[in-house]
């Protein structure tokens, strides 16, 4: 998910619109990841009809406005927030001991299989962190989603060198089928994914066996070489109804949503 031009270093408070104030790395990026999500359709059809009790994994959790957004929609729905990028999980802990009741947050990445990986992150782009670093086609897409958001092009400019600027180092990796068994989790509700053109790892992850247990998917798409058509039969495959949609600010992007669902 793309976000707004901010600078680096320690955390910063941010006061969401509710007056609810969390921590970030980036506070500019922040805001708007947090009116992105909030404004996203499919994250809202993702929980739409869920209960206290159902389980979320949120895979990309980053510092936990998605995981604070669907436990405000669905108050004791219990979510289990992945992050990997150290920066990222300190707020994401402290953000969930102030908001989060029901938030499980997880130092990890999940992926295909178990293990250890090199992540780059960006430090003035928390948000765009990747196992598959691309920063030429970040640029691109964030400086699409910029105009689309109305900014100053002399801004932009001047920001985009620095905001892919990243650093890599190892981060703890599971997969969906591992944290099943290890936080005791019989059904994912919803499983969704915002992990920056690392989405078919996570559903690598999940396994034959464990895939009758996911009811929901709602992820973010890189369409890179077809990946968004092949998301989608994969998942149609699984006997899931899908669709697909583009937010009105990354239009012109290659970034997609995907929603994909089946009865019970």
């Amino acid at each position: 998910m793309n976000g707004s031009p901010g600078a680096s270093g320690d955390a910063s408070e941010v006061a969401l619109p509710d007056a609810r104030k969390v921590l970030s790395p980036d506070p500019h990026q922040a805001a708007t990841l947090w009116e992105d999500i909030t404004d996203n359709e499919l994250y809202r059809k993702g929980v739409s009809g869920l209960a206290a009790g159902d389980v979320v994994f949120d895979v990309g959790a980053n510092i936990g406005l998605a995981a604070l957004f669907f436990t405000g929609l669905v108050p004791g729905l219990r979510v289990f927030a992945f992050e990997p990028a150290e920066d990222c999980f300190s707020c994401l802990r402290e953000n969930v001991a102030r908001h989060g009741p029901g938030i499980t947050p997880v130092q990890a990445a999940l992926g295909a299989e178990p293990g250890e990986r090199d992540l780059t992150y960006y430090p003035r782009s928390p948000a765009q962190s990747s196992f598959y670093p691309d920063a030429e086609e970040d640029r691109r897409n964030t400086s699409v989603y910029l105009a689309n958001a109305g900014f100053d092009e002399e801004l932009a400019r001047a920001f985009l060198p620095a905001m892919h600027q990243g650093r890599s180092y190892p981060v703890r990796v599971t997969t969906v089928s591992a944290a099943l068994d290890e936080h005791g989790v019989e059904e994912i509700a919803l499983l969704k994914i915002d992990v920056e053109r690392a989405e078919q790892d996570v559903l690598d992850g999940v396994g034959e066996a464990a895939w009758p247990r996911v009811r929901r998917v709602v992820a973010e798409i890189h369409d890179t070489d077809g990946r968004l058509a092949s998301v989608a039969e994969q998942l149609t495959g699984r006997g899931f109804h899908v669709e697909t949609g583009q937010e009105a600010l990354l239009a012109g992007t290659n970034v997609h949503m995907l929603y994909a669902a089946r009865d019970h």
